[in-house]
């Protein structure tokens, strides 16, 4: 290429990036949570919010090869998982219960990303397999601490799984009984945000609690695939501080 024509290029992308800039400015309502590239050089968030995501797509161990899967994304929300796992080959259908700007910075998204993921606005307590189909792969990330009624989601999320559910939460860490099937009292986003009760921890479950209400959920294999590195001095601060902690917990469960 003569220096002419590669000054041209990066002109033409210097004008595309700055472009696509202006456009993500002009967006912004509602804040991004995850760190989507765009394209021409722009990322929705900081390469320290890259890393930390690069890390957990790590360590959830999800397939690299999801050619001819489907896969559902429960609580998409900016949509980066979905359009991961669309790069990666499967067929991907994206629900929430998105705000209307963060709707809006989904569908801006997956505008740029020229995507074909499919996106429906319902509940993950209203999941119905006669409604949506099953999945071979269903990943659900950040949400269940959030919910008032956690246990019904997973039986919802049990009627949709036909291969692997990929579940992602903040684990419950207490100084004792680590092992017992407990799990703290949330009322739900909207009232814990009204009347400051979210515990610092929200829903956390302890591990235990989380095995065994996959079972009950119908689920017939649990694998924990991540702890908290952090937990012997997290259960350490719960001692001194009289507070269950919470760590990132990570399992894979089959139906």
């Amino acid at each position: 290429m003569s220096h002419s024509k590669f000054t041209e290029s990066q002109s033409a992308r210097n004008k595309a990036q700055q472009s696509l800039k202006e456009e993500l400015k002009k967006l912004k309502k509602e804040e991004w949570h995850s760190p989507i590239d765009l394209g021409h050089g722009v990322v929705t968030l900081n390469k320290r919010t890259q890393k930390r995501f690069a890390r957990r797509l790590k360590l959830m161990q999800v397939p690299q090869d999801l050619s001819n899967k489907t896969v559902l994304d429960v609580g998409a929300w900016d949509g980066f998982f979905s359009f991961e796992f669309e790069r990666r080959g499967a067929k991907v259908l994206a629900t929430d219960v998105w705000s209307e700007d963060a709707l809006t910075n989904f569908l801006f998204a997956r505008e740029k990303l020229n995507s074909k993921v499919e996106y429906r606005r319902i509940d993950v307590h209203d999941l119905d397999p006669n409604l949506i189909g099953k999945f071979d792969i269903v990943f659900f990330a950040g949400v269940l601490y959030h919910l008032r009624y956690p246990l019904k989601a997973l039986e919802s999320i049990r009627s949709v799984t036909d291969g692997l559910l990929i579940l992602e939460t903040v684990a419950m860490i207490p100084f004792m009984h680590e092992k017992f099937p407990m799990i703290g009292f949330f009322p739900g986003d909207k009232e814990a945000c009204s009347s400051g009760k979210h515990w610092g921890i929200c829903g956390a479950a302890t591990m235990s609690w989380l095995k065994e209400a996959l079972y009950s959920a119908g689920f017939t294999r649990v694998e924990v695939k991540y702890l908290s590195t952090m937990r012997l001095w997290q259960k350490f601060v719960a001692l001194i501080t009289n507070k269950p902690q919470g760590g990132r917990g990570i399992i894979h469960a089959f139906p």
